[in-house]
C-alpha cells in the first residue's frame, strides 16, 4: 500500500465536514471555528505534503548563494575565525547536494511503480514459458520483496494505534533507513 498523504488527507477534511461538524451543537462556536481551522489545515496539507522537499531545496539554493556571497564579501584570504570555517563547511556540504541529481516525488513514484509492473511481469513470465527452477527463484524472490514490503507498511502505520503489538515492530527510520547502509547489487 501505497503511503498516499493526499487521499488521507481528503478523508480526514470528508469526516471533519460530514460527520463532525454536523454533531456539534449550534452554540460551540469555538469547536466549530477548530474544526474549520483543521480543515484548512488539512487542505493545505494535501495541497503541499509532497512539496516539502522541493521547498528545502529552494532555501538551500537560495541561502547557499547568500553564504557563499557574505563570505565572499568578508574573505581576505583565509579563514577568519570559527564562523567563517563553519559557513565555508555548511557550503561544502550544501554544494555537494546541489550538485546531485535528485528526482521529483512524482517521478520517483513513476519509477517504483514501473519496477513493481516490471517484476509483476517477470513473475508472470517465468510461470508461464520458464523453467520449474526459474518460477519458483522468481517466486521465493517475491515472496521475499512482500515480506519487506509487509513490514515497511507495518512500521509506516505504527502510531496509528491499530497494530496489536506496535512496540514489536521497527521505526519507520528503521525499516527506511537500514537499507542505506546495505551494499548496492552491482546493477547501474
Amino acid at each position: 500500500m501505497v503511503p498516499d498523504f493526499a487521499l488521507r488527507f481528503q478523508a480526514m477534511i470528508r469526516s471533519l465536514r460530514e460527520v463532525i461538524l454536523p454533531a456539534l451543537p449550534n452554540g460551540q462556536m469555538l469547536a466549530i471555528d477548530q474544526a474549520n481551522i483543521l480543515i484548512g489545515y488539512l487542505r493545505i496539507m494535501a495541497l503541499q505534503h509532497d512539496k516539502v522537499f522541493d521547498y528545502l531545496l529552494a532555501e538551500l539554493s537560495e541561502y547557499t548563494e547568500l553564504v557563499n556571497a557574505m563570505v565572499e564579501d568578508a574573505r581576505d584570504g583565509e579563514p577568519k575565525d570559527e564562523t567563517d570555517v563553519a559557513a565555508r563547511a555548511a557550503l561544502a556540504k550544501a554544494t555537494h547536494i546541489l550538485r546531485m541529481s535528485i528526482p521529483r516525488q512524482s517521478e520517483l513514484a513513476g519509477v517504483v511503480t514501473s519496477l513493481k509492473k516490471s517484476a509483476d511481469e517477470l513473475l508472470c513470465a517465468a510461470r508461464q514459458s520458464g523453467t520449474a527452477a526459474l518460477a519458483q527463484a522468481s517466486a521465493n524472490r517475491v515472496m521475499e520483496q512482500a515480506g519487506r514490503q509487509i513490514m515497511r507498511e507495518r512500521a509506516w502505520f505504527r502510531e496509528s494505534g491499530f497494530e496489536l503489538d506496535a512496540d514489536k515492530l521497527p521505526s519507520i527510520d528503521e525499516v527506511l533507513y537500514s537499507r542505506r547502509e546495505m551494499p548496492a547489487s552491482g546493477l547501474e
